[in-house]
């Protein structure tokens, strides 16, 4: 059986550093919590028998001003005294990055810490011996550390470490993986329901054919049908997921990020003939191209797309209704929620949630158009250094955020049975206090040491990898009941079709790594596509009698060789982490 796919390629890991160590506290925006004492409230047996330190943790991007908030935070609090230590927190912003590694080197930074960096500077960590195996403490005495010892000694875990070590067994990091709590993807749009009314008969368009004819039909009564974003057409995800890849192509070039995009799949994934052509010229995609020049003609696709901003000029002409339809990553059921807020109601007085409707991903002759991820990617690493004093007792606060009565300390509040008093304005009084009142409602410390997403990680119930690639987001439980409606909305609609849309690929495809000349090629070819679309679209160029041209200057470009680097990657990959 063979299937044509368009896809995208994650090629490249996106390695954030995060590093640690242990020392004398003498930088400023540090401050010390509460003294408890052996036994306090909290601990358990083996804890009430540890001895009481005080242990420094390091976390880039906030403020310690507030001084009163950080004194009376009952977070900080209740994990003190389920541990039995004290908590200084050591942030800030400008040069944290420079001072973290400079006290790695000199042994007088936080037990444990962030900074950001390159899977270089971990290896010369290692070689220079300035950070702590974890794995031997943990393997050690598996009963003090349960889910630790869970963690590190699963497949995908040990397959970080030997990328990143060479060794699958030596684990020196705690690994921040970041995934979303729900699949997020583009090539979903969200319509006014008025001019879906007025000339759909408020149908939702299901098939790429019903959404053409939509645009159209807006296009004719005097709307503009469709606005995708496209960042002056430099970006073309939107477009790309809305019509191309339900029609079984790309027009993309294979591109650097954390989805697979641009490159087309023939044959079964996770078997020896998995296999990624490059179809940004395909005869396939050649007619995508010629409905998008069809739309900008007929009015279904804006006319000053490429000219005008997607999120200052989109929005407001939306908001007037002037576009019929739009595209935004509504794939997420957040962007979703802030859209309607800041495009719709706050241009509408009398707007109701019923105003917009999301729309479906299309389908093209019965099916969709599956969209390939490995839904992860590594945000960061948290180390304890040879400096460090109590690297045990580091351990056990790290056993106990891992634990689901510290994952409810940091993300729910709800299930630990501290009765804290959850909502939206509680929240943001204690992230306040560490000048985080950014609204996602998720409490600053330790937020990021297992989801580089901030969110809920169920590691008791689940291994490793599933509870970091699936992860959980209470934010609905304390949100506004406007904030929660519009993102149920949102899932609802999504939930009807996302599990034929979204195709999670295998753990090693993290793995993936392109050679150095690879960039250029992908650099080229991105120029390629920015200037040719564009002018086939606008009609500066002829979809047909210039086509050929087109492809003759990718194949050029090196497409034909970034396809053979791409696929002896994945097999790479394949073979070393595959399993």
């Amino acid at each position: 059986m063979k299937r044509m796919l368009s896809l995208a390629l994650v090629l490249l890991l996106a390695l954030s550093l995060f590093a640690g160590c242990g020392g004398n506290n003498t930088q400023n925006n540090t401050q010390t919590g509460n003294q408890t004492t052996e036994g306090d409230g909290g601990a358990d047996a083996g804890e009430a028998e540890r001895e009481h330190v005080t242990i420094r943790f390091a976390q880039f991007g906030n403020n310690l001003d507030d001084a009163e908030g950080y004194e009376n935070d009952p977070i900080r609090q209740a994990i003190e005294d389920a541990v039995n230590i004290t908590l200084e927190y050591d942030t800030g912003t400008e040069g944290f990055d420079d001072r973290m590694e400079t006290e790695l080197y000199t042994g007088a930074a936080a037990d444990l810490f962030p900074t950001w960096g390159e899977s270089e500077k971990i290896a010369s960590y290692i070689e220079n011996e300035l950070v702590v195996n974890i794995g031997e403490i943990i393997n050690a005495d598996p009963d003090r550390y349960p889910t630790l010892y869970k963690i590190i000694n699963s497949d995908e875990y040990k397959m970080y470490n030997e990328l990143y070590t060479g060794d699958p067994d030596a684990t020196y990091a705690i690994y921040s993986i970041s995934a979303f709590a729900d699949p997020s993807f583009s090539g979903v749009s969200v319509y006014n329901q008025a001019i879906l009314d007025e000339v759909n008969g408020g149908a939702v368009p299901q098939t790429v054919d019903e959404f053409l004819a939509y645009c159209e039909a807006a296009g004719s009564a005097g709307y503009v049908g469709w606005w995708p974003r496209n960042d002056k057409l430099t970006t073309w995800d939107e477009i790309d997921y809305t019509l191309a890849v339900p029609q079984g192509t790309s027009i993309q070039e294979p591109t650097v990020g954390a989805n697979m995009k641009g490159v087309v799949l023939s044959g079964e994934l996770g078997t020896d003939s998995e296999y990624w052509t490059v179809s940004a010229t395909s005869e396939a995609s050649q007619a995508v191209v010629r409905q998008l020049r069809e739309l900008y003609l007929n009015g279904g696709l804006s006319s000053s797309i490429g000219i005008s901003g997607d999120f200052d000029d989109a929005y407001a002409d939306f908001g007037t209704s002037r576009i019929g339809a739009v595209n935004f990553g509504f794939g997420y059921p957040g962007q979703f929620r802030d859209f309607y807020k800041t495009a719709w109601a706050a241009a509408n007085a009398d707007a109701t949630i019923d105003d917009l409707t999301v729309g479906y991903s299309l389908t093209s002759d019965g099916s969709y158009g599956p969209i390939y991820q490995t839904g992860t990617w590594v945000n960061s690493h948290y180390f304890i250094p040879y400096s460090c004093e109590n690297p045990e007792r580091v351990l056990d606060l790290v056993e106990f955020i891992a634990s689901n009565e510290g994952q409810d300390l940091l993300h729910n509040c709800v299930n630990g049975g501290y009765n804290f008093d959850q909502g939206s304005d509680y929240w943001s009084e204690i992230d306040g206090a560490y000048g985080y009142g950014d609204g996602r409602c998720k409490y600053v410390w330790f937020s990021y040491m297992f989801s580089g997403t901030e969110y809920y990680v169920d590691f008791e119930n689940q291994d490793w990898w599933t509870a970091v690639t699936y992860p959980t987001d209470f934010s609905n439980n304390w949100a506004t009941e406007e904030d929660a409606a519009l993102v149920d909305k949102a899932k609802e609609t999504i939930s009807t079709y996302v599990d034929d849309v979204i195709v999670d690929l295998p753990a090693y495809y993290n793995m993936i790594t392109l050679p150095a000349e690879a960039s250029e090629i992908i650099s080229q070819l991105n120029s390629l596509t920015d200037e040719y679309l564009t002018q086939f679209i606008g009609g500066q160029l002829d979809v047909d009698s210039d086509w050929a041209t087109y492809a003759a200057a990718y194949e050029d470009a090196g497409a034909l060789e970034l396809e053979q680097m791409i696929n002896e990657a994945v097999a790479t990959a394949r073979s070393n982490y595959g399993g």
